[in-house]
């Protein structure tokens, strides 16, 4: 039986979900069944499909007391929605069912594991925090995850002493190699403390009971003050931590006016080695003997993202495609919507060196239709279409070559007489800058970005996936990736090009569409 709370979200959702036609979403993003969406939870691949949760409020468009929504893919592009799978509904998660993980038990059952919010009113701090704790929901028989009568199995006894069980969440499980499970949670200290954030490692047997944490990894560097949904896994023979840094200072980067990190919530790559007998994380090393950490995504909306071991062993990554800070926004929420929200493309990981490397997964590819190439393009001087390039749903690859003394050279898409967003590429520099300040949108919210890009003598490869309200721009066969969204009207889809100077573009562009 599932409780009155998670019956009602299921009624709810179920009623507005006819109220959102399939032209009302992104062709090739995963939307909310109803109401908001942030991050990507529980994805995983169980019993022949991919399942994604997924932080939920179906009730309105705004953040709110979380569920997990649930869908299931062939994959991973398109979608079925699922009923929602939790709701907050007991004593521990009261105040919301925070993000967690998923994986498949000894037994064959899929198992659940999440953060619950619960009471507030002990926060030494008096910011009526809620206590954070980890617990269990468990595929049974019905069909129905059922949350663990043991819950919570990790609370504030199995922190260390200056943890802070206030900012305590959002656990990432997996199984080790011989058949034991690992959990790793984020941790803050005390405010008493020196500051900074835990990674804490947890090991349990069966999955179920779970022992004390130990330090895994700790934050020295003081960078923000929360790493938010940490990932642990390997490319290679390296071990990658990726997490999300909370209200981060920001960071310049090498070229004049590009920033390496904003300032605020950003998430970061860590390459490094894993150490078994101390089930410790050795990062590599800067040149100041310091950990190394690079940016994962270097747009405006690219947060909280989850990695996923496919089935053919491919690594897969998801990330709520939204800057935290700006969700709640008007104008930025469509708010006549029926739903808020998108994850972005899934992406296949690799590593280049030490470099993460990411690309659209080929499974995209069958969405694509009406091939258009042009070779050879020479560029003007003022925003000029190309016959039979527009819309806003397209998958564009573009080779751009400068010559000498060109000032820059790129494209405005999502355009019409008053609106446009904007790519420009600038090779002395070897800089790109996104642009939505001209996509309609109203409130000061974050709109341009420029950031610094590997120097190839003049050339540049992109490949740009658009799908109605986002872009998602990967530079150089994916040595860096760039993503956003705008609130343009549909009725804006022209795509534009331009070059101060001489540049000659190849073009490869496909229309991203409904599979058959």
């Amino acid at each position: 039986m599932i409780s009155k709370e998670l019956a009602k979200a299921r009624e709810y959702e179920a009623s507005q979900e006819a109220s959102v036609k399939d032209e009302d979403r992104p062709v090739c993003h995963f939307t909310a069944r109803t109401g908001w969406l942030n991050d990507p939870n529980g994805l995983s691949f169980y019993d022949g499909t991919y399942h994604l949760f997924y932080q939920y409020h179906p009730y309105s468009t705004y953040w709110g007391p979380m569920h997990w929504g649930h869908a299931i893919s062939r994959d991973l592009i398109r979608w079925k929605y699922l009923p929602a799978a939790m709701a907050p509904d007991t004593e521990y998660d009261k105040a919301g069912c925070f993000s967690g993980s998923a994986v498949t038990l000894a037994d064959g059952r899929h198992m659940l594991i999440y953060t619950g919010c619960g009471d507030s009113s002990e926060d030494p701090t008096g910011k009526g925090r809620w206590l954070q704790t980890q617990n269990l929901a468990i595929l049974e028989s019905d069909g129905e995850y059922h949350k663990y009568e043991g819950n919570p199995v990790i609370s504030k006894e199995d922190l260390p002493e200056d943890a802070d069980p206030y900012e305590f969440r959002d656990p990432y499980i997996w199984k080790a190699s011989d058949g034991t499970y690992r959990a790793l949670a984020a941790c803050g200290r005390t405010e008493t403390s020196e500051g900074g954030t835990y990674l804490l490692m947890y090991s349990s047997d069966d999955g179920i009971h779970w022992g004390s944490g130990k330090v895994f990894f700790e934050d020295e560097r003081k960078i923000g003050v929360m790493w938010e949904c940490p990932n642990f896994f390997t490319l290679g023979k390296k071990h990658i931590l990726i997490a999300s840094p909370m209200d981060m200072q920001a960071e310049e980067g090498e070229a004049v006016g590009s920033i390496r990190f904003p300032q605020g919530n950003n998430v970061c790559c860590i390459t490094g080695r894993y150490d078994e007998k101390s089930e410790t994380f050795i990062p590599d090393k800067d040149r100041a003997g310091r950990f190394r950490y690079d940016p994962v995504d270097a747009g405006l909306d690219f947060y909280a993202p989850q990695v996923l071991t496919m089935n053919d062993g491919r690594k897969v990554m998801i990330g709520w495609m939204q800057d935290p800070r700006t969700g709640n926004t008007e104008s930025n929420g469509r708010r006549e919507s029926r739903f808020f929200g998108q994850m972005s493309i899934p992406r296949e990981l690799s590593l280049k060196g030490d470099r993460l490397i990411q690309w659209p997964v080929s499974e995209l590819e069958a969405y694509r239709t009406d091939r258009d190439v042009w070779k050879g393009l020479e560029l003007a001087p003022i925003w000029i279409r190309i016959p039979g390039i527009s819309g806003r749903c397209k998958d564009i690859s573009l080779d751009i070559k400068t010559r000498r003394k060109c000032k820059g050279a790129g494209m405005r898409f999502a355009a019409d007489e008053n609106h446009y967003t904007e790519l420009w590429y600038d090779p002395e520099k070897s800089v790109i800058t996104i642009d939505r300040s001209h996509s309609g949108l109203v409130e000061s919210i974050p709109a341009r970005r420029t950031i610094k890009v590997s120097d190839r003598r003049g050339r540049l490869s992109l490949r740009i996936i658009l799908d109605k309200w986002s872009a998602e721009i990967f530079i150089n066969d994916g040595e860096q990736t760039m993503s956003l969204t705008f609130y343009t009207d549909l009725s804006a889809e022209e795509i534009r090009f331009r070059a101060e100077g001489e540049a000659l573009m190849d073009m490869t562009a496909y229309t991203l569409a409904e599979s058959e």
